[in-house]
Parts: structure tokens; sequence; C-alpha cells
């Protein structure tokens, strides 16, 4: 009887914290804003002590330091490359995956985070877009004499993978074998895409 009695006021319990916590949060975010704060690519809400935090911390003299280069040499030559070839068009340089492609509107809750995940973290080195921002292709430059460890190589692949899901243009250029601007142009947009 009385492991009974305990069971019973531990659900007692736990009901009520569930339902103070479903009326905290309720009175802190407004009905209309709550679709805007769910989904994956969200942005943090900060509470005031973290936003303090995190600005007395930028306070800090030298702990940023700008990067001698945007580009590395071998992205700078492709980048070239890119503005010759497509002159009518605009490169774009260091592109998170996640701001080129979206997860579907099928999966949901872990599915799509899954999903989500897979592209959040991933860059690619250039996207090419016509003059109505549609992208037209992406394009990597690669280093040849550069070592990939194992766990960068899956990750190219699943880069390669979404991309190829999602059936957009993608080229890897390898700066010492650099091509043409006619078969550049060619490759990416089609044989009505050379500007001759």
């Amino acid at each position: 009887m009385t492991s009974g009695l305990v069971f019973g006021f531990a659900v007692i319990t736990l009901a009520a914290v569930i339902v103070a916590g479903l009326m905290r949060r309720s009175r802190e975010a407004p009905a209309g804003s709550r679709s805007a704060i769910d989904g994956p690519t969200a942005m943090p809400q900060w509470t005031e002590g973290e936003t303090t935090r995190l600005l007395s911390s930028a306070e800090v003299p030298g702990l940023y330091l700008l990067r001698p280069r945007f580009l590395s040499k071998a992205e700078s030559v492709v980048f070239l490359l890119l503005k010759a070839a497509f002159p009518r068009h605009d490169v774009f340089a260091r592109v998170r995956l996640s701001d080129v492609l979206q997860v579907k509107i099928g999966p949901q809750g872990m599915e799509r985070l899954r999903a989500f995940r897979k592209i959040a973290n991933q860059h690619v080195g250039f996207v090419i877009c016509d003059r109505d921002m549609t992208i037209v292709a992406i394009v990597d430059a690669k280093e040849p004499d550069q070592v990939i460890d194992p766990r960068d190589q899956k990750l190219e692949t699943i880069k390669q993978r979404c991309l190829q899901a999602a059936q957009v243009k993608y080229v890897c250029i390898y700066p010492p074998q650099l091509p043409r601007y006619r078969e550049l142009r060619e490759q990416i947009l089609g044989p009505a895409g050379d500007l001759g």
C-alpha cells in the first residue's frame, strides 16, 4: 500500500512540474513567434545573462585576429577563373552547405534534424548564381597534394551525395589542371551556355 502511495505522489508531482513548465513557456513566447523559433535553422534564444557573458568575452583585447587571407592561393586562382568564365553570373566563395540546400518538407522530428545535421557544418568552395540569384552550380577547389584524413573523406562523400540528391551541378577543379573557360562554361551551362 505504501509503494502505491509513493508512486501516486510521484505521478502527481511530475504532472504538476510539466503543467508549470508549459504555463511558463506559453507566457515567455507569444503564440505568433513560436513557429519562428521551432526548426533546425532557428537562432538560439539567449537569456540576459548569456548575452552579457558573450559580450564581455568579445571585449578581450587580442582575442580575435583577422585572417591573413580570405581564400587560399588555390581558391583564389579558381575564384578568378570562375569570375572570368562567368562574367554574367555572381560567384560567392566559402558558402555553408545549409545555405545552399534545405531539407525537403517530408521528414519530421529527429529524422529532419538528422538530415539537417548532415549539411549544417559543411562548406562548399564556390556557388555560381545567375542574376536572379538562382543557383546554377557549385564548385569546389581541390588541392591535389593535400592529404585527406578518412573523416574528411567521409564528409566529402556525404556532401557529394547530398548535392547529387538535390540535382545541382557539382564540379571539382584541381588548380594545377585548370580547365579552359569554354570547357568550364559548357560543363556547367551546357553547349548553349557558351559565350563564344
